[in-house]
């Protein structure tokens, strides 16, 4: 089966940039941990606002994406209002 591509999006709380200061570590570790198995293409955080961030996955199927929710610090201490996702058709690249 060819892996697919899937966006992750956050909606973050208000004043996300100050708050995620106590578990960036933990989160870029995870964050390291998936990019260096393939699964994270790459991801980060908009900017002016920051009030979202967007994290590129590759696999099967959503289920990659889902265990890094499930994993990511950010979510589980409420800095995530809700997330997002979809799989991306991609026609150029990949």
């Amino acid at each position: 089966m060819k892996e697919k591509f899937f966006l992750l999006t956050y909606d973050t709380v208000l004043g996300y940039l100050e708050k995620r200061k106590p578990y960036r570590k933990e989160h870029l570790a995870l964050a390291r941990e998936f990019y260096e198995n393939g699964h994270l293409l790459m991801g980060g955080a908009l900017v002016s606002p920051a009030d979202k961030a967007v994290l590129i996955f590759k696999g099967k199927d959503e289920g990659i994406a889902t265990e890094f929710v499930n994993k990511d610090p950010y979510v589980k201490m409420g800095l995530v209002r809700s997330y997002e996702i979809r799989e991306w058709n991609v026609v150029v690249g990949g």
